[in-house]
């Protein structure tokens, strides 16, 4: 990204601490085709506790 243009990279900056601050649990995906960023995927995980075992 060494031509971008400093405004964008700012942007995008911004939008992936966004995402990052929010996520508990998944991943953060970011796709270049030719050098260039067309795609970025968020996957978030919801997990659940085991309930307590009543045979216990």
């Amino acid at each position: 990204m060494s031509d971008s243009n400093p405004r964008l990279v700012q942007e995008l900056s911004s939008l992936i601490e966004n995402l990052i601050g929010k996520l508990d649990f998944g991943t953060v995906e970011l796709t270049f085709h030719q050098g260039q960023l067309v795609q970025l995927e968020k996957r978030e995980k919801v997990r659940f506790e085991k309930p307590a075992d009543p045979n216990r």
